[in-house]
């Protein structure tokens, strides 16, 4: 059967958006929990040195932001690396309010974008929390600080870098990111680190927020940069959410409509 370009166009949406295609293959949450412990059990990950702020702060941030591996590690090669659309250091503005709170704002390209939206870097927002492992604002701190970049060139240094063979910076890519993931489980003691990937952060992160029973959909949806409300497959259940539930429903008061209305039937 011939395809044109356009139905090919299509139907990359539909499996973009295809529920089932989330569960192919079994992905595990990195959660908050995972990286506190990786804080403080694991020294290594609190080294002062360019190599471990830079990791750390990466998964620490794409946790906090929902990212994909790909918006903050792009999957480009050196050459293809492009400031225009890649995060770099000058992506990064730090803020303290009137009332001395402070927090980060991330410029940052969604990938999957269409149109006018396909090259635009929108705000995400970061708050300082309490300086540990899960902190995404101290994160970015510790970066600036141990692995500082010129003012004028932090328009082309990319946000998150890590060093080859050759002690030779560059772009931190999605390879090096889920290859980081595994690390950092195998640290903490999991037998299966394949169970994770450079989506862990993305699915914890969302998992983690929508955990605590005050984000709305359309939140989640905003926060994590979907199209749709495929981000519920993102974000796993948790027993706190199912005890929730069990809580709500022992208050259940009011009549359905199919009991006051008999020639009523909502489909179902």
């Amino acid at each position: 059967m011939h395809r044109t370009p356009r139905l090919q166009r299509l139907l990359a949406r539909l499996r973009e958006n295809d529920p089932r295609g989330a569960v192919r293959k079994k992905r595990r949450a990195l959660r908050m929990r995972h990286l506190v412990r990786l804080w403080e059990r694991v020294p290594a990950v609190r080294l002062p040195t360019p190599a471990a702020v830079n990791a750390h702060a990466l998964l620490v941030v794409a946790w906090h932001v929902l990212a994909r591996g790909g918006e903050l590690a792009p999957a480009v090669s050196a050459t293809q690396w492009d400031a225009r659309l890649h995060p770099t250091r000058a992506d990064v503005e730090f803020h303290v309010s009137p009332h001395g709170r402070r927090s980060a704002t991330v410029w940052l390209r969604p990938l999957k974008k269409h149109g006018r939206m396909r090259d635009a870097k929108i705000p995400q927002y970061v708050a300082e929390f309490d300086g540990g492992g899960a902190d995404a604002y101290a994160a970015l701190q510790r970066l600036f600080q141990f692995d500082p970049v010129p003012e004028g060139a932090k328009a082309n240094t990319p946000l998150f870098r890590r060093w080859n063979a050759h002690g030779v910076a560059t772009h931190a890519t999605v390879a090096w990111m889920r290859a980081l993931v595994r690390l950092r489980v195998r640290q903490l003691g999991y037998s299966d680190p394949y169970e994770w990937g450079a989506h862990s952060c993305r699915i914890g992160g969302a998992t983690d927020l929508t955990s605590t029973g005050r984000v709305s959909p359309l939140l989640l949806q905003a926060k994590g940069r979907w199209a749709s409300d495929i981000g519920r497959i993102y974000s796993r259940m948790t027993r706190r959410a199912q005890l929730a539930a069990s809580e709500l429903m022992y208050a259940a008061k009011g009549r359905d409509l199919e009991e006051l209305l008999p020639d009523f039937t909502q489909a179902a």
